[in-house]
């Protein structure tokens, strides 16, 4: 039977490239995402144990304590001590353009390692922020410690790189006796030890050890390296999103391989007829789907590391390309599974092939059956139950925590698996009224757009299943891009709970606004309404007719020597909350495309096959006058329909999924992007067209005579 299995794989060999080709992009997600994540650890940790050279000792601080300055200068004086260089770091506050404290704008100011040189009184600033803010080395920069109204001008002495665990926060390097200015009160985590020549390590750490925790410097460097592991945040909601790819793959290949059974009956009955066991069978189309599981997964994993790479450089982000046996075991395993089980159903329908089929002719692959009555009943129970979660989720809102929108996320996955399984039953019909539209407005083309329309409907099963990979995408998009919309309009009641006026003046300082400072802005004839929002915030109002930026301006010249006092505009928040979100949109679709893409694949991947098995059906029709173009047509029509029931049932699905999501989120409102959703239907329409374009091809060079013969 192996010999068997390997003939099908070279005759079958074309047809199955497609098919592979979903399994590498699907796996390579997953793999790029695991060995990027993995890559950006191992990158961490190095950095973090470079932390540890040229360190011979290291005091360590009280688990969750800090070293006091007299401590620290105990430490430093020991005997065998040539260099000492306390570590720590404190939090500070940056200045806004008005040269005032910004309470939301946060700094790091760490102490410098052993071998880096600060001069007194001077920071190192890191390399990003310096690109961000236009700072260079002999500028100066303006902070101020948290809860202090005092502000400190520190000469930038040089630029040097993000700490390891460094994320968005400005950093600032600086001698440990700059840092204790800041530090309140004043401690070191640790104190880093260089000997002299003639010290002896070990009765240095013996003497130290009394009283505190002493390592070595291999010892900090495993510590510090083991205590590192930030990318979870990246990795798991990236898992999320590959496994929208994985779906979309396994409805492509089941859909794939349920046209090659169609297709090999015959083969499959000749096996049958000289011997070969329903078992045989099974095993040898699962062998297949093995194979090409195990191939496509290889070369994911390729594909991923690659990816991984080129997204880490663009990133520029620091990592050691790291490819782990459990990357390698997890993304085969992924891919191999996948791809067996979702040939499993069509791989058991090969069993059922009787030896009788082999005398029959070759079967077109039409499979007229539409759902049965056990699929009626369990795709009906499905949107039924998962509509009631979905409504229950919806109506908790927040009351309950976020159980409200696990509820949404739990019944929308219900009622989708629900009406994935009514598919059969609902997509035909639905492409019946797209296709009569579609014929009316064809004009002279209408004979071929029926045409089209009726072999689209003519197998139920498959294509539903092929509509259900872009439905998929589709769908969550159209979730996807209602909920941010909805966030984006309600931008003004989520910056309200920041900004609840125009303006509002906080202070960066634990003491209350003075009321001297109020009593001056209520004065101001460009202000409207003061309201005191607790202690440390006034929530301003312009007055009528006052332009904003003349009321700005009013006042920051009331609120003039007070450095701690910020006025912040709902404009300037709204920008920042919109670039925020624009941000993480931008990832979110490039990632969501890959769906779009897989599903792509299986719109040509499954016409491919039905231009195959629809030979001699195309050969008749060109006789018959069915000219070249009109056949291309044809098939774009049926890729064209299949595309528009994904786009119009996703798009309401979505924007239905999308309504309870926001629903269970306090201070959302529901907003229809209508433009998006337009332009998402008519790009998932348009992948069905493109998809019929090497198929359309490929059927109209059909030479009518030799389709006519063809078995």
């Amino acid at each position: 039977m192996r010999s068997v299995v390997l003939a099908g794989l070279r005759a079958h060999l074309l047809r199955l490239v497609l098919t592979g080709l979903v399994v590498v992009l699907s796996v390579g997600f997953t793999a790029a995402t695991l060995i990027l994540t993995d890559s950006l650890d191992a990158g961490t940790r190095k950095e973090l144990a470079a932390d540890a050279e040229g360190v011979d000792l290291a005091v360590l601080a009280p688990s969750g304590g800090t070293m006091s300055p007299d401590e620290v200068a105990a430490v430093a004086g020991a005997d065998g001590v040539a260099a000492a260089a306390p570590q720590g770091g404190v939090a500070l506050h940056t200045v806004d353009d008005d040269g005032r404290i910004d309470p939301f704008a946060s700094a790091l100011l760490l102490a410098a390692s052993l071998d880096t040189e600060v001069p007194d009184g001077g920071v190192l600033l890191d390399e990003r922020s310096a690109d961000r803010l236009g700072l260079a080395a002999g500028d100066e920069i303006t902070v101020a410690a948290e809860g202090s109204t005092d502000l400190v001008t520190l000469p930038i002495a040089g630029l040097t790189e993000l700490s390891a665990d460094g994320v968005d926060d400005l950093e600032l390097t600086a001698g440990w006796d700059l840092l204790r200015e800041f530090a309140d009160p004043p401690g070191a985590s640790r104190v880093d030890l260089r000997l002299a020549g003639d010290a002896d390590a070990a009765a240095v750490r013996a003497g130290l050890a009394a009283e505190y925790d002493v390592v070595t410097g291999s010892e900090l460097a495993q510590q510090l390296a083991s205590s590192s592991s930030q990318r979870e945040a990246l990795r798991i909601p990236l898992l999320m999103l590959g496994a929208v790819s994985l779906i979309v793959a396994a409805f492509v290949i089941a859909n794939t391989f349920r046209i090659l059974v169609a297709q090999r009956t015959r083969e499959l009955a000749l096996l049958r007829t000289v011997g070969a066991t329903r078992r045989q069978v099974l095993r040898g189309v699962l062998a297949e789907s093995a194979a090409i599981g195990l191939a496509g997964s290889l070369v994911g994993i390729a594909a991923g590391a690659l990816t991984a790479q080129v997204t880490g450089s663009v990133l520029g982000e620091s990592m050691v390309l790291t490819v782990t046996g459990a990357t390698l075991a997890w993304s085969v395993a992924i891919g191999v599974l996948m791809t067996v089980g979702s040939a499993l159903l069509p791989a058991r329908a090969a069993t059922r092939v009787s030896p009788l089929a082999a005398l029959q002719a070759v079967p077109d692959g039409a499979d007229s059956r539409t759902a049965g009555r056990a699929r009626v009943v369990f795709g009906l129970l499905g949107l039924v139950a998962g509509a009631l979660v979905l409504l229950a989720g919806a109506a908790s809102g927040t009351s309950g925590g976020g159980a409200g929108l696990i509820l949404v996320v739990f019944g929308a996955a219900v009622c989708f698996l629900g009406l994935l399984i009514l598919g059969p039953k609902v997509v035909p019909p639905l492409v019946r009224v797209i296709g009569a539209v579609a014929a009316r407005l064809a004009g002279g083309s209408r004979s071929t757009a029926e045409l089209a329309t009726a072999n689209a409907v003519r197998n139920p099963r498959r294509v539903a299943a092929t509509t259900a990979a872009l439905l998929i995408g589709v769908t969550t998009v159209a979730g996807f891009l209602t909920v941010v919309e909805s966030s984006r309009q309600s931008v003004d009641v989520v910056v309200d709970g920041r900004v609840p006026a125009d303006f509002a003046v906080r202070t960066a300082a634990d003491e209350p606004i003075p009321g001297d400072v109020t009593r001056a802005i209520e004065e101001l004839p460009e202000v409207g309404t003061v309201v005191e929002d607790g202690t440390d915030q006034l929530a301003v109002n312009a007055a009528d007719g006052v332009d904003s930026d003349d009321a700005r301006a009013a006042i920051v010249a009331a609120t003039e020597g007070h450095p701690e006092l910020s006025v912040q505009s709902f404009a300037q928040r709204r920008a920042e909350f919109e670039e925020e979100l624009n941000e993480a949109v931008n990832l979110v679709l490039a990632i969501l495309a890959l769906a779009l893409v897989i599903a792509f694949i299986g719109i040509a991947n499954t016409l491919s096959l039905s231009v195959h098995e629809r030979t001699r059906e195309i050969g008749l029709l060109r006789a018959l006058g069915l000219t070249r173009r009109q056949t291309r047509v044809m098939l774009g029509v049926e890729a064209a329909l299949m595309g528009a029931v994904a786009a119009v049932v996703g798009s309401v699905a979505g924007a239905l999924f999308a309504w309870a999501a926001v629903a269970s989120i306090d201070q959302l409102e529901f907003v229809v992007p209508w433009g998006q959703l337009v332009i998402s239907a008519a790009v998932a329409t348009l992948l069905g067209v493109l998809a019929s374009i090497a198929p359309g091809h490929r059927a109209a060079m059909t030479s009518p005579v030799m389709a006519l013969a063809a078995e």
